[in-house]
Order: C-alpha cells, then sequence, then structure tokens
C-alpha cells in the first residue's frame, strides 16, 4: 500500500457525482494536510464498523471512500443511474427504493465490513514515520517505504473456502485437495445445492462439483444447477477413483463378513468382494460408511445405522484413504475396485471467471449450453458452427429443459410473437413442442479466440438461448486469481505438518439461519393465506387473525387462531407479520392494528401490486418496522373442483426490499422459496406494476368472463379449452375485492376494459358482416341460378319443335328453381 508504484491514482476515478465527492476529498488531502485516520473514523461510523486502530494506508481510504460513494448512491434518488464504465455488470444500478434505504446486494455489505475490519487492525509501524496521513497525489514519494518481504510479514494469506457434497473424507474433498493443494479449507455441505448455494451466498470461495464419470455417466442434477445459479467454471480435475477397505484397527481380513458403501462403489468393487465372500450392503455415501463404522466402534447414537447383522468387528467401509484417516480407519486393502479407468471430472465454480488470465500457451476448455428451435437440421448446423472454424469438441450431450429456463423462453417467445423480433422467429415458437431440450457442449479453446468468438456470434444466430458456463484452463490447471490464492497459500504453510481435520469447517452461518425458525402471523386468512401457511408450516411457526372465524381451516392447516379482539397477544413474539387481505382493505387493516407494537417486526405484503402498497406501508408503518413488498406469482391450484398442492419449482417470486434492517430475517423469509426452487425476482415496485399490473388485470378480467355456463363440461375438449378452463377457475377462487382492487389501483385499467369493449364490439361487427356477406353470396347464387334456369328451358322449347319432343318431357330433367340442402352445401 505504501509502494507508490502500486497506489491507485486517484485520477482514474470518474469526475461525476457521486464520485466527485472523492476527488474534492483527496483535494483536501493534499492542499489542507487532511488525516487519513479521521477520514477513515467517519466513514467506518457509515458501515457500523469499529473505528480503526492505526493510520491506513491510501489504498484503504480509496477503498473506504469508494464504499461511501456506492452507499450515497444506492440511497440517493436524485442521481440514480451511473455510467456504464462505472456500473459493475454483477450489480447493475436499480431505480430508486426510498430515502431511508440502501440497496446492496445479499451479503456485499457483510463482506465489505469483515474486509475493513481486517484492514483497520492491521498495524503499519513504518508508516508511523512517514507522513502516511498526508494522501500524496501526483507521483508523490514516502520518505519510508515498507518492503514486500516486511508487507508479506504482516500479513497473512487469505483462506480459500471450497464447498464439496458429503460427508468429511469423501472423493470430492480428496479431489478438492488435489487440485488446490492441502492448505484450503473444505466445507462439507448436505447436497449439491447447497454447495451452490454457499458460493453464491459468499459463504465460501469455490464449489468442487463433479459432473461426470468414466463408468457411471454425466452427473445431471449438477447440469441443471448450474442454469439455475449464477456461477462459472474456473477449473476443471479429472480425478482417478480408487477405492479402500477400511476396517476398525485390529480386525482380520478373513474376519470381514460383510462390506457397507455407496451401492455404485460396492458394483464396482463387486468381484473383490465376491472372491473373498463379502456380502455388500449399500449405505448412503461412502464416506459415510466410514463414519458410521467409526461412531459405531465409541458406541454413539450416528453408528445405529449399522445394517443388520453387521458389527464393527466383522463389518468394513469401502471409501477414500482420506475418509479412513479422517474416521480413524485402518486400511486394509487399496485399489480394489474391478476396473482402473474409473475417473469423475470435477469442476471448481467460483462467482467471477478467469477467461481474461487465459492465453494461447494455455490449454483452454470453453463449457456453454444452448437451446435449438424445433426444426429439421438445427443441431447439424449448430455443430457446424464450430466444425467449419476447426475448433475441436470434447463433449455434447442434451438435457431435458429446466423450468426456469422453460419459462424464460415462452416469456421471450411470447414478446417475439407481439412483434419484437419480426414474423421469422415468432414462427419457431408458435408451437412449442412438449419436450424441450438444452445442449451442453464443451470445446477445446478460449472463449477470447477470435474463431470461437465468430462461432459462438453464429450459434447465437441460431439458438433461442446461449450462455457461456465458462472458460477455464483444462488438464487441472490453475491460473488467475486462483492459483495466486493457492500458491500463497502454500507458501505461508510452507514446512508445516497440516491436518485435515484443522483446515474443515462443519457449518456455515446460513445453516444456523436455515434452522431458525421464525413466527409468522397472517394477517387475513382467505384462500391465498390458507395457500402460503401450508407452504410455510413445516418449517416454521404460524398463527393467523381474521375478523371471520377461521378457527376450523387453521386447525387442519396445524397453526394457531386468534379472533379480533386478541390482536396483542397475537402480535406478541412474531417475528414477520403477512398481510394477505384484499387490497382495498390494505390502509383500513394497517388502521385497526397496533402500529407500536409492529415496531422491529418484518411486514410483508403479497398483492398483486406494488407501487400502492409500498406507498401505504412507508407512510403508515413505524420507522423502525422493515418492510417487504412481494408478489407471489402462484396459488392454490384447482383440479375438478378440488384443490391441490402444485409445485413451486420455477413459479416466479417477485419482490422488493423497500426497508430492511435486519437482513437474516428478511434473507430466512425468502429463503422459504428460494428452497422450493422458486424464481426470485428482485423488482422495483414501478418496474414490476408496469410489467405485472397489466396482464394480471386482464388475466382476472378474462376469468370471471368465462364462468362455468359458457365452458360447459365435455369428454373432449382441446389445449385451448383446457387453459381456458384453467383460467377460470383459477380466478374463481379469488375473491371480488381482489379484481376490484386490481382495477382500482391501476391507471391503465379503464384504458384496457374500454379496449376489452372495443375487441369485443370488433369481433361482433366481423361476425354480423361476415354473415351479410354470405346472405348476400347465396341472395346472388339463387339469382343466378333461376336466370340460367330459364335460359335452359328457353333450348329446350326449340329443341322440341325441332325434334317434336314433348316440351314437359325435357323440362322433368331440368333441377327445381330453389336448391336442396344437399346441392347448397355443394
Amino acid at each position: 500500500p505504501n509502494d507508490t508504484a502500486l497506489r491507485p491514482r486517484p485520477l482514474l476515478l470518474p469526475s461525476v457525482h457521486p464520485f466527485r465527492r472523492i476527488n474534492e476529498t483527496l483535494d483536501k488531502a493534499e492542499h489542507h494536510n487532511f488525516h487519513l485516520l479521521t477520514a477513515a473514523s467517519s466513514l467506518s461510523a457509515i458501515l457500523h464498523v469499529r473505528p480503526p486502530t492505526s493510520k491506513m494506508s491510501c489504498t484503504i481510504f480509496i477503498l473506504l471512500a469508494i464504499v461511501a460513494a456506492s452507499l450515497q448512491a444506492a440511497s440517493s434518488s436524485s442521481n440514480n443511474n451511473l455510467p456504464s464504465s462505472v456500473a459493475s455488470p454483477r450489480f447493475p444500478p436499480r431505480s430508486p427504493k426510498g430515502n431511508n434505504s440502501i440497496i446492496l446486494p445479499r451479503g456485499a455489505l457483510r463482506e465489505i465490513r469483515s474486509v475493513i475490519e481486517s484492514a483497520s487492525t492491521v498495524t503499519d509501524d513504518a508508516s508511523s514515520s512517514t507522513p502516511s496521513s498526508l494522501l500524496q497525489r501526483g507521483g508523490a514519494t514516502p520518505t519510508t517505504t515498507t518492503t514486500p518481504a516486511a508487507a508479506k510479514s504482516t500479513t497473512s494469506p487469505k483462506p480459500i473456502r471450497v464447498a464439496f457434497q458429503g460427508e468429511a473424507g469423501a472423493y470430492s474433498e480428496k479431489s478438492l485437495r488435489e487440485l488446490l493443494g492441502p492448505n484450503v479449507i473444505s466445507v462439507p455441505r448436505p447436497n449439491f445445492e447447497a454447495c451452490y448455494r454457499a458460493v453464491a451466498s459468499k459463504e465460501a470461495d469455490y464449489a468442487c462439483v463433479p459432473i461426470e464419470n468414466s463408468l457411471g455417466g454425466s452427473i445431471h442434477e449438477n447440469y441443471d444447477l448450474m442454469l439455475r445459479y449464477d456461477l462459472t467454471i474456473v477449473a476443471e480435475h479429472d480425478f482417478r477413483v480408487r477405492h479402500c477397505l477400511l476396517t476398525k484397527h485390529g480386525v482380520e481380513e478373513k474376519d470381514i463378513k460383510y462390506a457397507i458403501s455407496h451401492s455404485q462403489a460396492l458394483s464396482q468393487c463387486d468381484n473383490y468382494l465376491r472372491a473373498r465372500g463379502i456380502t455388500p450392503k449399500a449405505t448412503y455415501d461412502t464416506a459415510g460408511s466410514a463414519k458410521i463404522i467409526s461412531k459405531a466402534i465409541r458406541g454413539e447414537a450416528f453408528g445405529r445405522q449399522l445394517p443388520e447383522g453387521c458389527t464393527p468387528e466383522n463389518t468394513a467401509a469401502i471409501a477414500s484413504d482420506l475418509a479412513g484417516q479422517t474416521f480413524g480407519l485402518e486400511c486394509k486393502a487399496e485399489g480394489i475396485e474391478d476396473d482402473d479407468s474409473n475417473f469423475t471430472r470435477f469442476l471448481l465454480l467460483g462467482r467471477t471467471g478467469v477467461v481474461q488470465h487465459l492465453n494461447k500457451k494455455i490449454p483452454s476448455k470453453t463449457s456453454l449450453v444452448f437451446t435449438l428451435p424445433n426444426s429439421a437440421g438445427a443441431l447439424y448446423k449448430s455443430l457446424a458452427c464450430f466444425s467449419l472454424r476447426e475448433i475441436d469438441m470434447s463433449k455434447i450431450e442434451s438435457r431435458p429443459m429446466s423450468a426456469g429456463l422453460l419459462n424464460y423462453l415462452r416469456f421471450r417467445n411470447t414478446v417475439t410473437q407481439m412483434g419484437g423480433e419480426g414474423g421469422t422467429a415468432s414462427s419457431r415458437v408458435k408451437d412449442m413442442p412438449r419436450f424441450r431440450y438444452c445442449f451442453y457442449l464443451d470445446i477445446l479453446e478460449s472463449e477470447l479466440d477470435e474463431r470461437v468468438q465468430n462461432a459462438l456470434h453464429h450459434l447465437r444466430e441460431q439458438s433461442d438461448y446461449c450462455r457461456i458456463l465458462g472458460s477455464y484452463p483444462a488438464n487441472s490447471r490453475l491460473v488467475g486469481p486462483v492459483a495466486d490464492a493457492v500458491e500463497a497459500l502454500n507458501a505461508a504453510n510452507a514446512g508445516k505438518k497440516v491436518d485435515s481435520n484443522d483446515l474443515r469447517l462443519k457449518s456455515l452461518p446460513s445453516d444456523d439461519e436455515d434452522a431458525r425458525k421464525l413466527n409468522i402471523g397472517f394477517v387475513g386468512y382467505g384462500s391465498f393465506g390458507q395457500y402460503l401457511s401450508k407452504k410455510m408450516s413445516s418449517h416454521h411457526k404460524l398463527r393467523c387473525i381474521d375478523p371471520l372465524d377461521k378457527s376450523k381451516e387453521a386447525e387442519e392447516n396445524g397453526i394457531d387462531y386468534h379472533p379480533m379482539f386478541d390482536m396483542s397477544n397475537f402480535l406478541q413474539g412474531l417475528d414477520v407479520v403477512v398481510i394477505t387481505v384484499p387490497m382495498i382493505e390494505l390502509e383500513e387493516t394497517l388502521e385497526s392494528l397496533p402500529l407500536d407494537k409492529l415496531r422491529n417486526k418484518l411486514i410483508v405484503e403479497v398483492c398483486p401490486l406494488n407501487s400502492y402498497p409500498r406507498a401505504v406501508l412507508s407512510r403508515m408503518l413505524p420507522a423502525d418496522a422493515d418492510i417487504l413488498c412481494t408478489n407471489p406469482m402462484f396459488g392454490p391450484g384447482i383440479i375438478g373442483n378440488h384443490p391441490t398442492d402444485l409445485p413451486l419449482d420455477g413459479l416466479p417470486f417477485v419482490y422488493e426490499k423497500v426497508r430492511i434492517a435486519d437482513t437474516r430475517r428478511a434473507d430466512c423469509f425468502l429463503s422459504i422459496f428460494e428452497r422450493a426452487r422458486c424464481q426470485m425476482v428482485e423488482m422495483a415496485a414501478e418496474d414490476h406494476d408496469s410489467y405485472v399490473a397489466d396482464a394480471e388485470f386482464v388475466t382476472h378480467l378474462t376469468g370471471r368472463l368465462l364462468d362455468r355456463n359458457l365452458l360447459p363440461v365435455t369428454p373432449v375438449c382441446s389445449r385451448e379449452y383446457s387453459a381456458l378452463c384453467d383460467v377460470a377457475d383459477m380466478t374463481a377462487n379469488d375473491t371480488f375485492d381482489l379484481f376490484y382492487g386490481m382495477f382500482k389501483y391501476n391507471d391503465r385499467a379503464k384504458e384496457l376494459l374500454n379496449k376489452m369493449r372495443d375487441n369485443l364490439a370488433s369481433v361482433e361487427r366481423k361476425l354480423a358482416a361476415k354473415e351479410a356477406y354470405l346472405a348476400a353470396s347465396a341472395e346472388m347464387k339463387n339469382t343466378d341460378r333461376q336466370k340460367l334456369l330459364a335460359e335452359c328451358r328457353m333450348l329446350l322449347r326449340e329443341v322440341a319443335k325441332s325434334t317434336g319432343t314433348p316440351v314437359e318431357k325435357l323440362e322433368s330433367a331440368l333441377p327445381s328453381a330453389s336448391p336442396s340442402p344437399t346441392e347448397e352445401k355443394k
């Protein structure tokens, strides 16, 4: 930090608001001997961290200034949009959320605090005798500088936390230690999605997950999760799976009667077990089987999971040698698998990519996923984008499309059909097939290669959706910040004896949040409130209050019911208050609540519009009450007049954090829907209403027009008829007050209603015009027929005169003047 060559120049900061204040501060520092410690202390108060205890370096001061400017930009209502060169691509600028709110990505403020606190505690002895309090500008050199060696002695490398799925000692943990070295901190997670979630929430730096096995094939769950989470691939590793036979110390191999492990590991060691007469018994995990034996030896409750007939003296576990070291078991045999070509390919996933650190000398890979229209030769044409440019491909695989991606494509296709991209694109999606597939492709080049860039541009012209999952070095190589961090860790721990048990986290802070049970109260317990309570009752404590007697419904759903006169006891001890009343009753409901008892609680509204409820809540609630505006775009399903509990996978949940002080409580509430795999969309109220309000109003209006008298039950119905029935059933369960709220608080509702009326009148006019046209056509045809018959009779009379044949006999062959129904059809 005190090295002039490494110090960032203040002139690189844009001279625009809000960064103008940074340059003004720098001018003060140069001309008025502005003390850095004073500036750092005042800025630390903004971030609610403890004041620094030493003079801070120039770099830390600029970091604090940028953070302060970011907070000012987020809370400012008059200057909201930063220049594109300043705005972060991962955290784009948002519209104003209110004067009292600070909008930052989840976990960002916590991470900023930890960085500043750790930096503020570093003592800078060398700077105490130098004018470090004076910010040097224009390349000025301080009298005393800290050498790199001294800097290294006072700072320790940042630990690397890597999440993996499974128990401690699993093959995934051994793989990540092979790739990253023995000094990283491993974080065991119960499932693959928990690994992705840990990295996305910044509780872990990376996740090491298996993607394919040479014998078992692809791990499809990780393919789907890569689409769900915005992580990128930074490295890969081909791990050689070597199974070991682990037993209690002192047990002879001849005494082993049973072997426990995952079913796939047992099948891979089938010949070895058969030759020794060992009976395989499947358990939930390879490393977990070693844990079961270890706990059984100690007599702990977890050891009771041993299969029937198995004891620590006659049972072995098939797992990795790392699992044996972790749980204190003896390795009787190593490499007992039947096939020595058992390899698993692992991917290292992070929040930022490393493509900028690749060059032509580093063998690279690029992984991507894309979808194609349902047309002949679409896959052949997409692969030709690469083959025509001599780009080698190492893998291609198709997978059924996830619900979230399918919903995205449906939305995109709807916009296209409305005229967004012309008729050619809309013709692709006119009839979307029931089964849609996405294709995963690995190419042996970097994304920055010119040929790859051209191929990707070509592919995007043909595909409906294309996303780069990562461009990274091949063959277990590390580059960029990953390699630098690993190298620093290895250098700092050189010569030290490392125990993997000491470098393993047993839990994360979010685990406590996941286990946290919120006390949630529903104000209003109608059909939607009952629906939400069913989704939350398994993990949280619920209660409800309603002017009507809802005790029977509450008892059926397993929650407590309070009458309106018991409002004080209802609000006592609540963490979250969910208001599920019609929008037209929102203000009246808030007036009936004791507002002083809503302090320090999270107030959640679930109205179909957000701007009006946000204004009402912000105006009426106490300043220390948190506000969360949401619109769960789903509800109770109805099939044959019977409610059904449909899954929420891929369904949108729109929310806005209007005013949040307790972020953990708000995140815990939102995690209810995140874990149900809803499509979480954070959106400003104005944007939400502009996108959703009109569509919601038209949908409910259509459903109310289509009652059951217009949609009779039929044994044979088309897909369109079924969709109309679903819309009618959905709106039939909603109260008219809900629909009236959509009408009253939507400025364009009357315009839409008039447009629907005009469209209906237009259809009626078209029908009347068509009917008149057909009647006129029939009349004209009848007139022409009569003229033709008259001409035929005249000709027959002339023929009769010339031949002497009676006229009546010839005229009997002519048709009647008015056509029969059969003739009319012809």
